[in-house]
């Protein structure tokens, strides 16, 4: 009898595990490689499945879950420009500028007279590179800077400008100086005991390793100094500093304010029910504070 269940659950495994397979979601278009901002569609394929009974879902990782993508779905908004499509029962999911964080994973599913059966969960393969950033490994504050980007340096001493971006695939560095042939290829800049004539601008450039088209730039200007920093601009953290501290002596004025005039109103409203109350005290005949209708002046009244 064990031996039994067991042969008929396997049976139920590996047909469901069959279904599964025969129930996939594919990259329809485009069928080259996939750069970020293209449109991409989807397509559900099963072999016998009705498609009218099939619909696309996407994992959302915002909410930790799995939601339909259709007409109706009231989170819709969420999935950006998504539009689902049954075509001579075919069923596409069309995205419009796909990026990065929307890209997957995906799925395809179907009601059967066993349940819901699932496909193979697919993300699709975007090519990308894009955030370039130039910063001080030895500067905390170094990435705050405005651009165009100036680093002063003291004559003399070392400078290191780490250049890095976000890319699919680990991007290719290359340092440039204005005016100059030579190429460094490092993502970092480092330049030790520098003299005056080794400052001017400073270009890297980080290049996608498969896709040429996907490259980005960014300029640092090199400035070198007689004089001690304390005594030019303000630096990183002295910027920082003149930002936050007005902002934090306003915030704390406002703050006052608020308190002060919460405070009067409660004394305002304090003083209204001690007005009420005495007001609205009944004066009995023959109390302290009962007045007598015809008083006596002693004190002539003098003209």
């Amino acid at each position: 009898m064990k031996c039994f269940l067991c042969t008929f659950v396997l049976a139920c495994v590996c047909f469901r595990v069959a279904l599964s397979e025969s129930l996939q979601v594919v990259i329809k278009e485009p069928t080259g490689p996939i750069v970020e901002g293209s449109d991409v569609i989807l397509q559900c394929v099963g072999n016998g499945w009705d498609m009218s009974q099939s619909k696309f879902q996407m994992y959302h990782k915002w909410i930790n879950s799995w939601f339909y993508i259709d007409t109706t779905t009231p989170f819709r908004c969420w999935y950006y420009s998504f539009n689902v499509t049954k075509e001579n029962g075919e069923l596409f999911l069309r995205v419009k500028q796909m990026y990065k964080w929307h890209s997957g994973p995906y799925r395809c599913v179907s009601n059967s007279t066993d349940g819901e059966i699932f496909s193979e969960n697919i993300t699709v393969p975007l090519q990308y590179l894009n955030g370039i950033s130039l910063t001080e490994p030895k500067n905390l504050f170094s990435r705050y800077m405005r651009d165009p980007r100036v680093v002063r340096v003291m004559r003399g001493k070392d400078v290191e400008i780490k250049c890095s971006a976000s890319s699919s695939e680990p991007p290719v560095y290359q340092w440039k100086r204005e005016d100059d042939a030579w190429i460094y290829l490092n993502s970092s800049l480092r330049i030790v005991n520098i003299k005056p004539e080794q400052g001017g601008t400073y270009t890297c450039k980080a290049s996608h390793p498969s896709i040429p088209s996907l490259t980005q730039s960014k300029s640092v200007a090199i400035e070198v100094v007689e004089q001690p920093l304390t005594s030019f601009q303000l630096n990183e953290m002295n910027l920082i500093l003149a930002i936050a501290i007005p902002a934090g002596v306003l915030a704390l004025t406002i703050v006052g304010i608020i308190v002060y005039m919460y405070n009067k109103r409660n004394q305002m409203k304090g003083m209204q029910h001690l007005n009420d109350a005495t007001t609205k005290t009944p004066i009995w005949k023959g109390s302290a504070s009962s007045i007598p209708f015809a008083v006596a002046d002693s004190v002539p009244l003098v003209m």
